[in-house]
């Protein structure tokens, strides 16, 4: 386990909003440059979201030093 100062769902939080900003704003210029029919997979976005949060979750980052 893991040594950190903040509880688990902290870290899982974060990385689900990191990965649903960054993979949001991705998707969003991919969708503005290609203007395929259909629009961006954004169920996709959601999903490796909420994958993201788990493991971030499960597996917290280590502290340096």
């Amino acid at each position: 386990m893991a040594d950190t100062d903040r509880p688990r769902w902290w870290f899982g939080l974060r990385g689900f909003a990191r990965f649903l900003g960054a993979g949001g704003l991705a998707l969003f210029a991919y969708d503005e440059l290609t203007h395929r029919p259909g629009g961006p997979p954004w169920r996709w976005l959601v999903f490796g979201a909420v994958v993201c949060g788990v493991l971030s979750a499960l597996f917290p980052r280590r502290r340096r030093g």
